[in-house]
C-alpha cells in the first residue's frame, strides 16, 4: 500500500491517497455501508453516536460522531454515490464544522492491482469557541492526523 497526503494553501483541504489491493466496487460498498460494520472501516465513527436518518439507492442522511476526550464531535451529512466511482458526504449540520462548505469525498479508481483511493477532507470551522479550537488543531496537526487516519481506513478497506 502506498499513501500520500497534500494540503491546499488555505489548509482547509487535506488529500490522502492510497493504492490498495481490492476493486473499486468493494471500496465503494464499504464506504456506503451504514450498518454496525461501519467502525471496522472508519474507526473514528462510534455506533453510539451514529444515526441513519434515511437510506436510499444512491443517497443517505447520516449523523456520525466520535468522542475525543470529554467531547463528542458530530456531523450530519448527506451522502451521495450517484456518480460512478465517488462518494461525497456534504455536511448539513454539525457542532464544529461550518456548513455549507465542509465535506468529505472518496474516489476509487481501478488499477491493475486493485484500486487507487483518494480521500479528500474539506473543512471549514464554526466561529464558536469549539470550532476555533478545532480549526487551529486541524490547520496545525490535521495533515499528520488525517494521513494516519487515511492509512488506517485504507488498511481496513482491504480487510472489509
Amino acid at each position: 500500500m502506498t499513501t500520500e497526503t497534500t494540503t491546499t494553501d488555505d489548509r482547509r483541504t487535506i488529500v490522502v491517497w492510497a493504492d490498495i489491493a481490492i476493486p473499486p466496487e468493494r471500496v465503494l460498498a464499504a464506504v456506503c455501508d451504514f450498518t454496525d460494520r461501519r467502525p471496522t472501516v472508519f474507526p473514528a465513527v462510534s455506533m453510539r453516536h451514529m444515526t441513519t436518518h434515511s437510506l436510499g439507492g444512491t443517497t443517505a442522511d447520516v449523523t456520525e460522531g466520535t468522542r475525543v476526550g470529554p467531547f463528542v464531535f458530530w456531523e450530519r451529512c448527506t451522502y451521495d454515490w450517484s456518480r460512478p466511482g465517488i462518494v461525497t458526504a456534504t455536511v448539513t449540520d454539525a457542532n464544529v464544522y461550518a456548513f455549507p462548505g465542509s465535506r468529505w469525498d472518496l474516489t476509487a479508481t481501478a488499477t491493475e492491482q486493485g484500486s487507487h483511493v483518494e480521500m479528500v477532507w474539506t473543512r471549514i470551522f464554526q466561529r464558536n469557541l469549539r470550532g476555533r479550537i478545532m480549526g487551529f488543531v486541524y490547520r496545525h496537526f490535521g495533515k499528520r492526523t488525517f494521513t494516519k487516519y487515511g492509512h488506517e481506513v485504507a488498511e481496513n478497506l482491504e480487510k472489509y
